[in-house]
C-alpha cells in the first residue's frame, strides 16, 4: 500500500477515487470526465494524474485513457470503502444525504484505520439490532 512518506494529499485521494469510480463503470477513465466529475480544470487533473503516475498508482497514455495499477486499485478501493462507511454512518445518525456526503468526504481524509474499524463495528451492531433506522 502506501507508506507514511508516500501519503497522499486530500486532493490526490479525490482524484484516485474518481479514477476508480470511472474504471469500475467503464474499465478506464479520461482526463476530461475526471475534471467534470470533480468540478476542476483540466490542468489540475493533468498535474494530479502525473503525480499519481509517478507514485505508480495509475497509468496514463498521453491523450488517452487513465487506468489504475493493481496497487492503485487497492488504495482506491480502501479509500472508497472508507468514504462509503462514513456516509452510511452519518446517514444512520439521521443526517440527510447531502450532509452525510459532505461529512463523509471530510472525515475520510482524517480518520485513522483503528477508528474506522470501530465505526464499522458500531454501525454493524446497530444495523443488526435494527437501531438507527
Amino acid at each position: 500500500m502506501i507508506g507514511e512518506k508516500d501519503k497522499l494529499t486530500d486532493s490526490l485521494t479525490d482524484y484516485l477515487e474518481a479514477v476508480y469510480i470511472f474504471e469500475k463503470e467503464n474499465g478506464f477513465s479520461r482526463i476530461k470526465e475526471i475534471a467534470n466529475f470533480l468540478s476542476v480544470k483540466l490542468p489540475s487533473v493533468n498535474k494530479a494524474i502525473k503525480e499519481l503516475k509517478k507514485r505508480k498508482l495509475l497509468t496514463h497514455q498521453r491523450y488517452g485513457t487513465v487506468k489504475l495499477t493493481d496497487n492503485g486499485k487497492k488504495v482506491a478501493s480502501n479509500l472508497l470503502s472508507t468514504h462509503n462507511l462514513l456516509v452510511s454512518f452519518f446517514k444512520a445518525l439521521g443526517f440527510n444525504e447531502k450532509k452525510s456526503l459532505k461529512y463523509g468526504c471530510y472525515f475520510e481524509h482524517i480518520i485513522e484505520e483503528k477508528d474506522k474499524k470501530k465505526m464499522a463495528k458500531l454501525l454493524k451492531l446497530f444495523e443488526k439490532k435494527n437501531l438507527w433506522k
